[in-house]
């Protein structure tokens, strides 16, 4: 064979490399979501959002004294309740709430810094059902639907009267699934 014909037989051979090099491919993309058991609070200021602030619970103003209990719920349409939506595979929940920033052990405490007043949590508004300082409460889900966590307070009669200021305590409050 003649260098001619070598050249013709690699130009054809590069050309049917060149027909290669302009193939297709195809590959897979991989698309995934977990979905981990659990729970997310919402409260009536954003409903649907999940939140980590849970609220205020506003005793509003007071004079110096006063001959009955002073109530409050935890949201302003007086349900005074946290909702909280679990998946399916969550059937129950426990809800603790602690003594509070200024509590001593066995009494939640509302401080202006130098004097103290006792206040109290409870699950209904009569307050015939206490949220004991750190013990659990038990709530059940069922269907999906939101569970709601009721929370009213009530400032004990006084009828000594105590310093003007504003009164404040922080709680913390754990949900565990």
């Amino acid at each position: 064979m003649t260098s001619k014909h070598w050249m013709v037989i690699a130009v054809a051979a590069l050309l049917l490399l060149a027909e290669d090099a302009r193939a297709a491919i195809s590959g897979q993309i991989h698309a995934r979501l977990t979905i981990i058991a659990g729970c997310e609070v919402t409260n009536g200021s954003s409903p649907g959002s999940p939140v980590s602030d849970f609220g205020n619970l506003d005793f509003g103003q007071q004079g110096p004294t006063w001959n009955a209990p002073i109530k409050a719920s935890l949201s302003n349409d007086a349900s005074g309740k946290l909702n909280v939506a679990c998946n399916p595979s969550v059937t129950g929940f426990t809800v603790t709430i602690d003594g509070g920033v200024h509590g001593d052990g066995t009494t939640r405490r509302l401080s202006n810094g130098s004097q103290t007043l006792p206040y109290q949590l409870f699950l209904d508004a009569s307050g015939s059902q206490s949220y004991s300082i750190g013990q659990q409460h038990n709530f059940a889900v069922t269907s999906g639907a939101q569970v709601p966590i009721p929370v009213f307070g009530s400032v004990v009669a006084n009828t000594r009267a105590v310093p003007a200021g504003v009164y404040t305590d922080t709680l913390t409050v754990t949900l565990d699934w």
